[in-house]
């Protein structure tokens, strides 16, 4: 397997974070030795996250868009998404990617079921450190109810929303399922298709492996939250980015 480096770098903010593939542990300790006080993090999968509160005894099929299953939340993440964000990690996937970097959250059991209302306000806290949001999984489509409600609630707010998902925008759009729907039209960002392990070399920012897609949502009018308020009909059209091209 090839060594792949990636920097990212915020001058703003004086940090830099490096993702790595490929990579020995001896090389790795060579690395870290040129920091001071380096620390681990992992797309997707964070170090030190507490999720040992235990779900509710309820019924893990169950859903209610008031509510969501919920593997943990974290923040300041530089690698899910562009700036740095905030991270709302469902639990439950139906999908299941073969070497899938966090099988955990696989089962819908292992996260617990929150309400979307203290999930928001856990963001909001952190608006003011964060350049987004980024739902990712788990699978968000799996509970979309659940997840459209979590959007509508941070685009009150003017937040910037990413979502990952292991299907592509073109199986969801031919789902036609209301929610799914209202999720493709309101997000900014979708990052789409499963990971494939057979592609992960060369993927660069964001991305698992090669066939997954960055698919920036565009608004075609302006002022579109005054628009949804008064029940003016917004359009909305998909533009497919370069893997490899800057996000705007």
């Amino acid at each position: 397997m090839s060594k792949e480096l990636t920097f990212i770098i915020e001058p703003d903010r004086g940090k830099l974070t490096i993702e790595v593939g490929g990579v020995s542990t001896d090389d790795l300790a060579d690395l870290r030795a040129n920091f001071d006080s380096p620390h681990n993090v992992n797309c997707g999968k964070p170090s030190d996250v507490d999720i040992s509160k235990p779900a509710n005894q309820i019924d893990a099929l169950s859903d209610d868009h008031r509510f969501i299953w919920l593997y943990t939340i974290y923040h300041r993440s530089v690698v899910d998404g562009p700036g740095v964000r905030s991270v709302v990690q469902v639990s439950g996937c139906t999908i299941r990617c073969s070497g899938c970097y966090v099988p955990e959250t696989h089962n819908r059991l292992n996260g617990k079921r929150v309400p979307i209302s203290s999930i928001v306000a856990d963001i909001l806290r952190e608006k003011n450190n964060s350049d987004g949001v980024t739902i990712l999984g788990g699978e968000p489509f799996d509970q979309a109810e659940a997840v459209g409600e979590l959007v509508a609630s941070l685009k009150i707010h003017g937040i910037n929303v990413t979502v990952y998902t292991g299907y592509t925008i073109d199986a969801l759009i031919q789902r036609n399922v209301p929610s799914i729907h209202y999720i493709l039209t309101h997000i900014d960002l979708l990052i789409d298709g499963p990971f494939l392990s057979s592609e992960r070399v060369g993927v660069g920012e964001y991305r698992g492996s090669m066939n997954q897609r960055i698919i920036r949502i565009l608004n075609s009018r302006k002022k579109d939250s005054k628009r949804e308020a008064s029940g003016s009909k917004i359009n909305r059209r998909f533009e497919m980015k370069p893997p490899f091209d800057p996000i705007n």
